[in-house]
């Protein structure tokens, strides 16, 4: 039988506040955990890997996101596949160059004071579409 991490540790917080500090519990298992409101400073996630995760409310900053991907976000979708609208998402003074959107619902976003050299927009180059409204509307 192949070793598995789960079946040999056991549980060593149970509830309450605690305090990490100065610690590697790099390979560690978080399984039905509430860390609401829990404050993560100067900590390396990388290689980590959250499923059905909430998110809400989330505060990111100074975060290397390189190589992350995110997929299947938002409400889970009903049994006919429909998922309802989310609260909105702001992106602020990040960097995104060279990242894909795929399969993504933008209906209603803003892009607001944005560097878009080389954005397309299926295979359409931005800047072209912007200057051809400028054009139009000249």
């Amino acid at each position: 039988m192949a070793w598995n991490k789960e079946q040999t540790m056991k549980p060593t917080i149970l509830c309450g506040k605690h305090l990490a500090e100065h610690a590697d519990i790099s390979g560690s298992t978080f399984r039905d955990v509430n860390l609401a409101e829990a404050e993560f400073d100067d900590v390396n996630l990388s290689g980590a890997r959250l499923h059905n995760i909430n998110l809400s409310d989330l505060t990111v900053t100074a975060a290397q996101i390189g190589g992350s991907t995110f997929s299947c976000i938002g409400p889970p979708p009903d049994q006919e596949g429909r998922q309802e609208r989310q609260r909105p998402v702001t992106f602020r003074n990040a960097m995104l160059c060279d990242s894909t959107f795929e399969k993504v619902d933008l209906s209603g976003v803003k892009i607001v004071n944005c560097k878009l050299d080389g954005m397309t927009i299926d295979g359409v180059p931005v800047s072209e579409l912007m200057k051809a409204h400028q054009d139009r509307n000249q």
